[in-house]
């Protein structure tokens, strides 16, 4: 009994592990563009910095934005958690944009707002609040990365 209790407990600190500590990744700052805005991205493709994402920072550069990259399509849900300023979400489902929430205001830890891709993507793309509208960014848009 002893045995299977060592290899459970072996078994659930790797996968808490993986799940919760920040794999390093080739790049961490990219570009992506829509329309003529070029936005400098940091890449977050793994749970636990897709679970943290922007909270608690300061503030974003103007022209800068968080890329979330997914393994595999689905519908995905967003919170204002712990944010200090206003974002722009954008949702892409491989190269198009499928929907924008705009001007989405700060939530504390925690939030009565969840946001909805409504439908399956891979992509989700966080900028600055008014950004989209600004850079006349609109559903239907194509993203190059």
């Amino acid at each position: 009994m002893t045995k299977y209790f060592i290899i459970l407990l072996v078994i659930v600190i790797v996968v808490a592990i993986i799940l919760f500590f920040p794999r390093k990744t080739a790049s961490k700052i990219n570009e992506v563009e829509i329309n003529d805005a070029k936005i400098k991205v940091e890449i977050v493709d793994n749970p636990y910095s897709r679970y943290r994402g922007l909270s608690d920072r300061e503030d974003l550069c103007a022209d800068c934005g968080m890329f979330f990259v997914f393994p595999w399509k689905a519908t995905q849900s967003f919170a204002m958690r712990r944010m200090k300023f206003p974002l722009d979400i954008i949702w892409i489902s491989d190269d198009k944009i499928i929907k924008i929430d705009k001007n989405l205001p700060p939530e504390g830890i925690m939030p009565k707002n969840i946001y909805s891709s409504g439908n399956t993507v891979n992509y989700v793309l966080e900028v600055n609040g008014g950004f989209a509208d600004k850079n006349n960014i609109k559903v239907g848009d194509s993203i190059k990365f």
